[in-house]
């Protein structure tokens, strides 16, 4: 059973974080309603000061956000992000957002927008777009070992199995597709497989992912060849879930190898849990599979060079802080036919998916994708 977070404060208050990506959002758009920091999943919308005049335009941002069918009766009902979540169709537990599809939002009249997940596996991070995307459903990919699947064993066949998933939700394209990090590769692959398959892929944006190698690198271990050290791993894994403001870089193939078993993976969940990351909230068994799709993930991206080239143009946001490694929107030029546009955005590479990055990323896709 998954319990979520505590934090008990003055006069034995107890604040309980949001446990999933889309409780993530309705808190947040809870706090704004209110002009608050932070709202709790079981803090009440009126003890906390909110009157029909706010529930108004509470439910206004909800409506566009996650396009759930909201009224003012529903937040008098259902006052508590904990109770609201099941009438949005919102997960409940850390557990039911780690399916393969992630719906962050299924409604809308405009074609779907694909994000696929970086090194750890999960497309949580993307929920942020929500807020600056209107009117266009969007959905996270995510690492099949997360649910209990295998391991992949390259990037194509990532792509293939995404493919599949993508075509369950849009039978036919035009198709839009995004990535982040690792996930930028798996993106650029799986808007390949669409095309060769005969579908439109009208938009494919990467988010400052590093172009494939000259040479596919094959891992003597096949798995952990290059992962760093335990103190740099535990930062970067942080980082990577967005748990710290650092401009902790990706690793690097001179650092040391590091097995499962020298790193205390359940003092970083409990720090994570602690810190109020709904990530804490991930069964042990289930933090230990995304470490293990993360180690896998890095392995893959320095096997993967593309056999066909992405018939089209793609755009490229890239990070302007913190040292580039080769992401930049020309290094993916030999590997498309059209035109590869950059766009800048004043952040480190793995700061993508905070809320300042994501609304000027997401401002750029609205214009893109209203001309595709």
């Amino acid at each position: 059973m998954t319990v979520a977070a505590r934090e008990h404060g003055p006069g034995g208050s107890s604040f309980r974080s949001p446990r999933t990506p889309q409780e993530h959002t309705l808190c947040s758009l809870f706090a704004e309603a209110l002009e608050r920091d932070r709202v709790g999943i079981e803090d009440d919308f009126f003890e906390l000061g909110g009157d029909s005049y706010v529930a108004l335009e509470l439910t206004a941002a909800i409506r566009a956000t996650l396009g759930a069918d909201v009224s003012i009766s529903t937040i008098y009902d259902h006052p508590t992000v904990a109770a609201l979540a099941g009438r949005c169709e919102v997960p409940a537990d850390a557990g039911a957002a780690l399916d393969v599809v992630l719906p962050l939002r299924r409604l809308g009249a405009r074609p779907p927008l694909f994000c696929v997940h970086p090194a750890s596996g999960l497309s949580w991070g993307y929920a942020g777009l929500l807020r600056h995307l209107r009117d266009r459903p969007v959905y996270g990919l995510q690492s099949r070992a997360l649910s209990a699947g295998a391991l992949p064993g390259s990037v194509e066949e990532m792509a293939a199995d995404y493919v599949q998933e993508i075509r369950k939700v849009q039978r036919q394209g035009p198709y839009h597709v995004l990535g982040w990090s690792f996930g930028g590769r798996v993106a650029f692959e799986v808007a390949v497989q669409l095309q060769q398959s005969g579908e439109s892929v009208p938009l494919l944006a990467l988010l400052d992912s590093a172009p494939p190698p000259e040479l596919r690198e094959i891992p003597a271990d096949g798995a952990s060849d290059g992962f760093v050290l335990e103190n740099a791993i535990r930062r970067y894994f942080l980082v990577m879930l967005g748990e710290l403001d650092d401009d902790c870089e990706s690793p690097g193939a001179a650092d040391q190898p590091s097995e499962v078993g020298e790193l205390d993976l359940e003092a970083l969940r409990g720090e994570l849990a602690a810190a109020g990351s709904p990530y804490g909230l991930l069964g042990q068994r289930t933090f230990h599979c995304m470490f293990e799709a993360h180690r896998r993930h890095f392995a893959l991206s320095r096997q993967y060079i593309p056999a066909e080239w992405f018939n089209g143009p793609m755009a490229y946001f890239s990070a302007t802080q913190g040292e580039a490694k080769g992401r930049c929107a020309k290094n993916w030029q030999p590997f498309v036919t059209g035109s590869v546009t950059e766009y800048p955005v004043e952040c480190s590479h793995l700061e993508m998916t905070r809320p300042a990055p994501l609304a000027h990323i997401a401002c750029v896709l609205t214009t893109l994708l209203s001309a595709r």
